[in-house]
């Protein structure tokens, strides 16, 4: 079976890009697959050019698996509709992406138009089937791809160690983990705080950091995919602070790691993760809730210990092997 990745693609980039990069990998390692990837990003001229490169392209292919999201995120799925309605190829589309409500409630009849054209809509939460069923989309729930490593278990006790792995954009809301960790530092000043990632707000957080004497915070920058786990290694508390999200990958990372995860309640974040049971959920912009529940997990190990054996087990649900169950019903 010969399949074509379709997306906005960029390599070396997180989100839907590090998704379309695994997919090609595990996709060309299993016996008579074939996958190749098609990008459809570019300035307006050239997205036209890539548009009839997809038509002479398309032909050669059985399947034509399209990843979207909002606003121009929803280029590939037009492309892709329109190429393989004219070559008569089984055309599947997986929606990515936490600001699909805000989206939707303006260009309802544009999705529908085109995604109904898809013999397969994907979605990757239980966040988005909802949003999908109140618009009367058909979808299947596939969830994202999560390189998991051997997992190991913690020899050393909670320690007020942070990591955040998001963008520096103001969708993800750092300022927040900032004003939650300045309490943190009042009873741990020993503490530390990286912050990975690369965003707009790079001079504002910094001047924030300054201007408040926050003392063990360190900007990484943006790291490759492949590294990630050498600074979990250093770490015992992910944060993640968004406003809207879907299903981000990072925090799924962060728990086969053995890491706690600490996140504001948003989006498909509930249906990764249980209150209590294998993380902790915050209310979305509330800074204090955040602080207490960094420092209710530094006071109570044994019990952030029992989550996290329990997160460990359910992040193994998002491997190769289980997710490639329900994709290959989806392609055959």
């Amino acid at each position: 079976m010969k399949i074509l990745l379709i997306s906005n693609y960029k390599p070396g980039i997180g989100g839907i890009n590090a998704q379309v990069d695994l997919l090609h990998t595990f996709l060309n390692q299993e016996d008579s697959m074939q996958a190749d990837i098609f990008s459809t990003k570019g300035n307006p001229s050239r997205r036209i050019v890539a548009f009839f490169k997809l038509l002479c392209k398309a032909r050669r292919y059985d399947v034509l698996h399209i990843h979207a999201c909002s606003y121009w995120g929803m280029v590939p799925s037009v492309f892709g509709v329109l190429a393989g309605k004219l070559w008569r190829k089984r055309i599947i589309i997986t929606y990515h992406g936490g600001e699909a409500k805000e989206y939707f409630a303006k260009h309802a009849s544009f999705v529908r138009k085109w995604l109904a054209r898809a013999n397969k809509v994907i979605v990757l939460s239980g966040f988005l089937k909802e949003l999908f069923d109140q618009h009367h989309i058909p979808c299947v729930v596939i969830p994202n791809i999560v390189v998991l490593r051997p997992q190991q278990k913690r020899t050393t006790t909670i320690a007020p160690k942070f990591i955040s792995i998001r963008h520096l954009e103001p969708l993800y809301n750092i300022p927040c983990i900032l004003r939650a960790y300045e309490q943190v530092l009042t009873q741990y000043p020993d503490a530390t705080l990286d912050i990975l990632g690369q965003g707009s707000m790079r001079a504002e957080l910094e001047t924030y950091i300054d201007e408040h004497n926050l003392t063990g915070v360190r900007f990484i920058g943006q790291v490759p995919n492949t590294e990630i786990y050498n600074y979990f290694a250093n770490a015992s508390i992910m944060l993640s602070a968004p406003k809207i999200d879907n299903m981000p990958v990072s925090l799924l990372e962060a728990m086969n790691a053995g890491l706690l995860v600490i996140s504001s309640r948003v989006g498909g974040v509930p249906f990764m993760i249980e209150d209590e049971k294998t993380g902790l959920l915050f209310e979305s912009e509330n800074c204090n809730d955040l602080a207490d529940k960094m420092i209710w997990a530094l006071e109570h190990p044994a019990e952030v210990e029992q989550i996290i054996a329990q997160a460990q087990i359910e992040v193994q649900k998002y491997s190769w092997n289980n997710v490639k169950i329900e994709l290959m019903r989806v392609y055959e």
